[in-house]
């Protein structure tokens, strides 16, 4: 498990983890928020479970203007509905 998330320590940093099954395919496909986001001065870093089931990071700062508004307001487990790709 450590390995598959490239861990650096041997404990977990979730607070918990689920599994959703359904007999019906997906509603939608945005990507979520798998972590807390990280946010500074300027700057938002999310890490997202994209639309293709695969894990990775994306910044987001002042730059990215009406993204980065909606970006700084999402927590854990939220969709990025509205936000350009």
């Amino acid at each position: 498990h450590r390995l598959d998330k490239d861990a650096d320590v041997p404990w977990e940093d979730e607070k918990f983890i689920y599994v959703a099954a359904s007999r019906d395919g997906p509603t939608s496909h945005q990507a979520r928020v798998l972590a807390p986001p990280k946010s500074g001065s300027g700057k938002v870093l999310l890490k997202l479970c994209q639309d293709d089931g695969t894990a990775a990071e994306r910044l987001f700062t002042k730059r990215d203007g009406a993204d980065f508004k909606l970006a700084r307001r999402l927590d854990w487990g939220d969709r990025l509905d509205n936000i350009a790709k």
